[in-house]
């Protein structure tokens, strides 16, 4: 059992003026992989959490770099690993859920990475991720993961083929279930490298059949990316009270990173700032200790938003994730610093 403790600060997440959702600072949770883990010493990057009503605990599926690996800190040629919780204060480590393809013409033969967001439907968690098709790490798609009935029987399986697949580089992977419709909506990153520029938009699919591969909607951007804005990666997508939200960490030309925060009515867009006036969330607001750029996480449980979690730096060059409940949340009762 891995005990987590997660430090984490929180901002306002509200359409209006005043604040709808603080953190609970007193309250804190940490996932980290030290020497003494099942794997020895290894980082956690980006991360999705979703909860399990039927076996009670949360799974998070995470990208994992092993100090020893000669490219960590990067994800390139590692794979995505599972773990779960009853209250997002005491981890098990189970192993690694999403496996780099093994036919020497997969699609994700040189690594599996970064699942933002993940969909449990039926008791199946589906689980995307950007599927790595050359040692060079170019050539990236859009895959398919999703587990048993028991989660933790692993491997999971994946589909075939991408399920999107566009002409640039495509990564950041989340997906979300909305239980009115019958429809899966995916979201991610893709990037066009070219020669007057760097072209980088946040985009949307849909399906009714996710593990059909030519169901899927053709991608099509959903968010505008400002004009000092050089680059755009998306690290949290979450469906609450009817609104779908995305949390995207921007390059800014001149400022550094921040995260912007916005909201839609529908899956497809239009969408605005959740603050009003306000793209982005205050650093000041944030985690101490974040690390590349702080992919952050909402953690949602029955339709309430529970908590967050931020990718942060921990010992040596190792990092991995901190977190915090929401103020009256129940999540964090009973658990200390």
């Amino acid at each position: 059992m891995l005990m987590v403790a997660f430090i984490l600060s929180c901002f306002s997440v509200t359409g209006r003026t005043d604040s709808l959702v603080k953190c609970d600072f007193s309250k804190m949770f940490k996932v980290e992989l030290d020497k003494d883990s099942p794997i020895g010493e290894a980082s956690i990057r980006e991360h999705a959490i979703v909860w399990h009503p039927q076996k009670k605990k949360y799974y998070l599926l995470a990208d994992v770099i092993p100090l020893s690996w000669k490219l960590h800190p990067n994800t390139y040629d590692t794979e995505i690993h599972l773990f779960s919780s009853p209250d997002l204060s005491e981890w098990k480590y189970h192993g690694v859920a999403i496996e780099k393809g093994k036919a020497e013409d997969a699609h994700d033969k040189f690594g599996v990475a970064s699942p933002v967001a993940a969909a449990l439907v039926n008791g199946v968690i589906y689980c995307p991720y950007s599927a790595r098709r050359t040692p060079e790490y170019t050539g990236r798609s859009v895959g398919l993961a999703y587990s048993s009935a028991d989660p933790e029987k692993l491997p999971w399986n994946k589909t075939q083929r991408p399920i999107s697949d566009l002409p640039g580089e495509d990564d950041d992977v989340a997906i979300v279930k909305d239980d009115k419709t019958a429809l899966f909506h995916l979201y991610h990153r893709t990037a066009l490298f070219h020669s007057a520029g760097n072209d980088y938009n946040i985009v949307h699919s849909q399906s009714a059949t996710p593990l059909d591969e030519d169901s899927w909607t053709k991608a099509v951007p959903v968010i505008d990316r400002p004009g000092d804005v050089r680059a755009q990666e998306l690290t949290g997508v979450a469906l609450m009270d009817g609104r779908y939200h995305l949390f995207v960490m921007e390059h800014l030309y001149k400022g550094g990173v921040k995260i912007a925060h916005l909201v839609s009515n529908k899956p497809a867009g239009p969408f605005r700032f959740y603050q009003k006036n306000q793209r982005w969330l205050s650093w000041k607001e944030q985690a101490k200790n974040v690390i590349y750029s702080g992919h952050i996480t909402p953690v949602v449980k029955n339709g309430e938003l529970v908590a967050f979690f931020w990718t942060v730096s921990q010992d040596g060059k190792r990092y991995g994730l901190l977190g915090h409940p929401v103020l009256n949340s129940p999540i964090g009762k009973g658990v200390g610093r």
